[in-house]
């Protein structure tokens, strides 16, 4: 549910904005109310509420004021006002108010409003449930715990050389060791396998170019160790489930 905070210092207008809205149907729920800006600034810290229904001209504290102090709690602001005045509208837009609403309040332009409030708060959802999948897909957080030397110096050697192509028979050459004791001792540590964990770095530092730089795709596959964009696109996909250029 998204929450929602309403700050109003008229009785009579406070509670039209409680009762008269069904914020139930819209996927939404009051989390409190209060009359002004000190106590709207109390609360917003109290519940850390998406959506805060204010009132610019308040005692102690005036609306826009209270909204400036608690722009690190990233709420969706919509101001009510009496006053059509272009300096307060000019304040409401550099503090990222998303409507302005005049009073007397039309019932129909609240809900619009909040609804398009709500398209907000759903689009920066999407955002963070997409970086964290992101994340998720390509993990290659390590135990910090991990003593192994041989394990360590095969991280190395992976975060060092993953530009170029390499497997674990070039380690096994270079540490002494059997491929399939590399293997084993890999994936102990680790948890997954070497040629797991090398696709997941490649994909890591591929997003990251994606990102961050100008190169394009073709650039990137080959920059991360990939024989060619088709294969950096089939090895993309089966981690993310989308291509490069949908990044």
């Amino acid at each position: 549910m998204i929450k929602v905070l309403i700050v109003e210092d008229e009785n009579l207008i406070r509670k039209k904005l409680l009762h008269f809205i069904d914020y139930d149907a819209l996927g939404m729920v009051v989390v409190a109310d209060g009359s002004n800006g000190v106590e709207g600034v109390d609360l917003i810290k109290k519940y850390q509420p998406d959506i805060v229904l204010a009132d610019i001209n308040m005692p102690e504290k005036d609306g826009l004021d209270m909204i400036k102090e608690t722009l690190d709690y990233d709420c969706i602001a919509i101001i009510i006002s009496g006053y059509d005045y272009f300096s307060y509208a000019q304040r409401a837009l550099k503090y990222g108010v998303t409507d302005y609403l005049l009073k007397p309040i039309s019932l129909d332009d609240l809900k619009e409003a909040l609804i398009n409030a709500r398209e907000i708060i759903y689009k920066k959802r999407n955002v963070i449930s997409q970086k964290t999948d992101l994340e998720n897909a390509v993990d290659i957080s390590l135990n910090p715990l991990i003593k192994d030397s041989t394990v360590l110096e095969m991280i190395d050697y992976i975060k060092n050389n993953y530009e170029e192509k390499i497997s674990i028979s070039d380690l096994s050459k270079e540490l002494a060791y059997s491929e399939s004791m590399l293997n084993r001792k890999f994936k102990k540590e680790v948890h997954i396998t070497f040629n797991e964990y090398l696709n997941r770095y490649r994909i890591n530092k591929a997003i990251d170019l994606l990102k961050n730089s100008d190169y394009n795709i073709t650039e990137i596959a080959y920059m991360c160790g990939y024989s060619s964009a088709k294969y950096f696109a089939r090895v993309f996909k089966k981690y993310l489930g989308m291509s490069p250029s949908d990044l």
